[in-house]
């Protein structure tokens, strides 16, 4: 498949290589970038079981979903389509995405420091 998407392209080989490692480095980075936001969410859980305070875990765990929503779209823009970078429309849905959840989690991480270090 790596192979199709670098014979189809009207740009050097070496320029194809690099912009799909790019790409994939990237999708990976926020899927690990989503995996810790999830964990973060499972350490408010378990918080709010021992000590019984709402932490809205909830939230905290559904917020960095546009994380991965950017990831999907990245990987499919990089991959499937095979182009180099993606287009408009894939770019503001994905980013935005990013930035929307970015501003969720931040919102669920400064509510559950608001519970932890309540006075």
């Amino acid at each position: 498949m790596v192979f199709i998407l670098l014979s189809k392209s009207a740009f050097p080989p070496e320029i194809v290589k690099l912009g799909l490692v790019s790409s994939l480095v990237m999708v990976i980075a926020a899927i690990l970038l989503w995996i810790t936001f999830i964990l973060f969410g499972v350490i408010a859980k378990r918080y709010e079981m021992v000590l019984r305070k709402n932490t809205g875990w909830q939230f905290i765990m559904v917020a960095p979903s546009g994380i991965l929503v950017f990831a999907l779209i990245m990987l499919y823009s990089s991959i499937v389509a095979g182009k180099l970078k993606m287009g408009i429309t894939e770019a503001g849905i994905a980013y935005g995405l990013f930035l929307l959840s970015g501003i969720l989690s931040l919102i669920g991480a400064l509510n559950f420091r608001r519970v932890v270090y309540k006075k």
